[in-house]
């Protein structure tokens, strides 16, 4: 039974939530070995300081591969840190693996949904716990009867879910059929009340992701009378090297400028999702990241992680600055105007080696669309007021742009042909003729390479405190740093 309280407070966040623009970050719980209750208070701290107000918690049947018993753990300390936290939590049950000594049951599942049901980080639809999957179409042991099960076990002890999955076939054929696939979606799984549509990048093509497929996914939800929530998926990257041999578990999407150009599509209302989720919080092996990378060698720290042969592509590549254009196309997207810039600011990306460069390890000219991202460094800037940003990868030298108080501005410049032993990109801000802050960045770019990396190195330049592991950043005689970031598990179906 509920108390009297617990029950307004939750008709109070049902009401909240059906009409709020939220964002959730997509979570492996995979990475989650080491979490305690103090750990998880971090994670939920760094995303509610950009705006992020609940994390999609992925994990996989606790006994599918092994015993994992242990994930059941940590999202129980992660229901206790997000309570006190004032977070959000929703389950996103992976039903990915096609080979699992155990898969999940509609039993087990709705015995967790229950188990959290009253706790006031669980995160609710018109009322409802909202539930989400990575899968669940491709696998035979799930599919339309296994949801319709799982919403049966639930009524049994008076509690509802609003099902929301990503069923990654669809998003994937969704690519190029927007309109038959979602119509597909309903005919094949009429027992889901939303969607969370995966594809949050160019699929096997060299140009800019559409919000096509969104428009069809939503407009088909509507027109099916659903009342579930469209999730849309936002992702800065996307690389991964099982180094296997299989060219299917290796590859890299088209994401040069993919994260600016994604959430630009929220700001210019090409589609208003109910939800955005951010693919991800700390899937580092897929290169998609936005968290602080852990100490790599601290194996006592509570976010150390194994990555295996993967870590290769992931160690000292940082991504924490991109939280920063997160936090700005997160803060438009919610209040619906854009936020006041009050800093100079320059993020900047690039990879470590050209695409033709020849490496000792991975699976080098085995890796899918390869060819498809340009050797250049890609700079987005939001400065208080007009400034000129002057970019150096190499004898490129000084490639400049114009930025100004109204909005973000983007550069780029090119790596040089001749790269020589190595060299490091350099990024300044210049007003009226004084350089105010310069750059260099925390990795060199390089002809020769150990391990094959389309994994992208990301800095900043500028103000601000979150600047993760980034290299020299400079304004006039000051130096400001900060540090940090995390892991990801091998999926097996329906990955790009």
């Amino acid at each position: 039974m509920f108390s009297l309280s617990t029950t307004l407070a939750l008709s109070a966040l049902a009401l909240r939530v059906a009409s709020a623009a939220d964002v959730f970050a997509h979570f492996m719980v995979m990475n989650a070995y080491a979490y305690d209750v103090d750990q998880w208070k971090k994670d939920m701290s760094d995303a509610q300081q950009i705006g992020i107000d609940g994390f999609a918690l992925n994990w996989i049947p606790p006994y599918c591969q092994g015993d994992q018993g242990w994930t059941a753990d940590r999202i129980g300390d992660a229901f206790t840190a997000a309570e006190q936290m004032g977070f959000k939590l929703a389950h996103s049950f992976d039903m990915s693996y096609s080979e699992c000594n155990t898969y999940w049951t509609p039993q087990y599942m709705a015995q967790i949904l229950t188990k959290y049901a009253s706790n006031l980080a669980t995160y609710r639809w018109n009322g409802d716990i909202l539930v989400t999957t990575y899968g669940g179409d491709f696998v035979s042991q799930y599919g339309n009867d296994f949801f319709n099960s799982l919403k049966a076990e639930m009524s049994y002890s008076n509690q509802y879910i609003s099902l929301s999955p990503a069923l990654t076939k669809y998003s994937m054929a969704g690519y190029d059929d927007p309109s038959g696939q979602a119509s597909q979606l309903l005919s094949d799984f009429p027992s889901i009340d939303g969607y969370l549509n995966w594809q949050a990048w160019p699929l096997n093509v060299q140009e800019n992701i559409t919000a096509t497929p969104d428009q069809a996914f939503q407009s088909a939800l509507k027109n099916a009378g659903k009342k579930g929530p469209y999730i849309m998926s936002v992702s800065p990257w996307q690389y991964k090297d099982l180094n296997n041999g299989n060219p299917l578990d290796a590859w890299v999407a088209f994401s040069d400028t993919l994260f600016p150009d994604r959430f630009a599509q929220l700001t210019n209302k090409e589609v208003q999702p109910d939800i955005i989720e951010i693919l991800t919080w700390n899937d580092f092996c897929e290169s998609h990241y936005l968290r602080d990378l852990p100490d790599q060698h601290d194996t006592s720290a509570k976010d150390y992680v194994v990555l295996g042969d993967m870590g290769n592509y992931v160690w000292g590549q940082n991504h924490a600055p991109w939280r920063i254009i997160a936090k700005y196309y997160i803060s438009w997207w919610k209040s619906g105007s854009p936020p006041p810039i009050i800093m100079d600011q320059v993020i900047y990306w690039y990879r470590v080696h050209p695409k033709d460069a020849s490496c000792y390890y991975g699976s080098s000219t085995a890796i899918k669309n390869a060819n498809m991202p340009a050797d250049a460094m890609f700079a987005w800037a939001l400065v208080k007021d007009s400034a000129t940003i002057s970019m150096t990868v190499g004898s490129n030298q000084y490639h400049t742009f114009t930025a100004d108080g109204s909005g973000p501005a983007m550069g780029q410049v090119p790596f040089p042909s001749d790269l020589g032993s190595g060299v490091t990109p350099e990024v300044a801000i210049v007003r009226n003729g004084q350089t105010i802050y310069t750059g260099k960045g925390s990795q060199t770019i390089s002809s020769s390479c150990q391990w094959q990396n389309f994994n992208p190195n990301v800095n900043l330049v500028g103000d601000g405190t979150n600047q993760g592991t980034v290299g020299v950043n400079n304004k006039m005689a000051s130096s400001k740093k900060h540090r940090r970031h995390s892991h990801r598990h091998v999926r097996h179906i329906g990955d790009h």
